[in-house]
């Protein structure tokens, strides 16, 4: 997966990869400058102390009292003169600061009075130096803090200019289909966020419309659909009263009241789904457990001793789930059914709670399909009829919007299901 970065460290992050860039090519231009005025300034002195010593040369000045001041010899004629000016640097031990000195030195040759003098001339730069490298030096430091500031100083406005997208944000994350109410309009004049706030309550208005015209299409589907499928049944089950039709036509007419009970139970049963997707029931409450799964086991024994089964509890009284009741019952009743149409005749469905789970087993036959497809819609294993293929996707739907976990495991010819905070 690629990593993903907040906007404002990627911004932070590119000034100061400019900054740097503007810092370091300064430091070069500046020390560059600096070079080229040390050249200039130091060229202009040697330059009046050339002229100084020729001047005295010219007057016919003493050599070795020149001496006293630079180092100047005389040369022959023949030197080649192509080779001067000279540039070096040197360093002269100071007694007096006991540390060494940098001087830049000039040789050059002068020409007096028909003799020629190499003449080495020096001058002190190590103040020159020394401003030259506290320029390079100086920008580093002064970069680094203003790093460290800009990145303080951005992490305290994301706070702050970044709260209003934030808050935007939160609000998306929360948002639940059929609940517009709950949404206000943060407060905030940043252009780009009044902009996203603007299209995303467009958008759910779109949204809510559309919610509403197919939740009155499905809820009116559900309820009339239901009018026609309750005539089909009771003309069926008078056709049932009819002797000597049902001589004729049994299997025909059981498979018509059959299949109209089907088509009701999953009309109901569909419709039960989408509003439990759309968060209809949020009456959530700290849900105590054992009483109604005791209810329910109560209501099924018969059908449970008709299959020549038993269900044994072992429940715990502090047992909870925060959940509708209404959902919890849905649970129940599904994964209860569900281990008593495939449970092995005379075998036992084991129910058992703890301090933060549920679980659900019984004997039965391995799955005929992948584990993986056990709580998609119509997934059924063919051996009951009655069976819509809807119950454990009801289940695992349940579970996922009341953040609670559902697992499944085959083990030991047993079917177990766990619920689990």
């Amino acid at each position: 997966m690629k990593k993903e970065f907040k906007l404002l460290p990627k911004i932070t992050f590119v000034f100061i990869v400019f900054a740097f860039i503007a810092f370091y090519s300064s430091a070069v231009f500046l020390t560059n400058e600096a070079d080229e005025f040390i050249y200039e300034n130091l060229d202009s002195r040697f330059q009046k102390f050339e002229h100084s010593i020729k001047h005295d040369l010219d007057r016919g000045g003493s050599i070795e009292k020149l001496r006293n001041y630079i180092k100047i010899d005389s040369v022959n004629k023949s030197v080649d003169l192509t080779k001067y000016p000279v540039f070096s640097d040197t360093t002269i031990y100071d007694d007096e600061l006991e540390s060494d000195r940098s001087y830049k030195k000039k040789t050059i040759i002068i020409e007096s009075k028909n003799q020629y003098y190499r003449v080495e001339l020096i001058r002190l730069v190590d103040d020159f130096m020394r401003l030259r490298e506290d320029i390079f030096e100086s920008l580093i430091p002064a970069f680094i803090i203003l790093a460290v500031t800009f990145v303080l100083f951005a992490y305290l406005l994301s706070g702050y200019y970044f709260r209003p997208f934030n808050k935007i944000l939160q609000a998306m994350k929360t948002y639940k289909v059929g609940e517009p109410k709950n949404i206000s309009k943060v407060k905030t004049n940043t252009a780009e966020f009044v902009k996203m706030q603007n299209l995303y309550h467009e958008m759910i208005d779109r949204i809510e419309d559309d919610y509403q015209r197919l939740k009155e299409y499905t809820e009116h589907m559900a309820h009339e659909i239901q009018t026609p499928l309750t005539i089909i049944r009771n003309k069926t089950e008078n056709l049932i009263a009819d002797e000597d039709l049902m001589d004729k036509h049994s299997e025909t007419v059981k498979t018509i009241y059959n299949q109209t009970n089907h088509l009701s139970k999953l009309g109901s049963t569909l419709n039960l789904l989408t509003k439990i997707e759309n968060n209809e029931f949020n009456k959530s409450e700290n849900l105590q457990t054992k009483p109604a799964i005791e209810k329910f086991i109560s209501a099924v024994e018969e059908l449970v001793k008709l299959k020549d089964l038993k269900i044994a509890g072992n429940l715990n009284p502090g047992h909870s789930f925060f959940i509708d009741p209404i959902l919890f019952d849905v649970i129940i009743r599904n994964l209860i059914n569900n281990s008593i149409n495939y449970s092995h005749p005379g075998s036992e469905i084991v129910i058992t709670t703890n301090d933060d789970s549920l679980q659900i087993s019984n004997y039965g036959d391995p799955l005929p399909f992948e584990e993986d497809k056990l709580f998609e819609r119509f997934q059924s294993n063919g051996k009951t009829s009655n069976s819509l293929g809807l119950g454990l996707a009801l289940i695992k739907k349940i579970c996922e919007l009341n953040q609670l976990k559902i697992e499944y495991s085959y083990s030991g010819g047993m079917h177990n299901f766990k619920i689990s905070n």
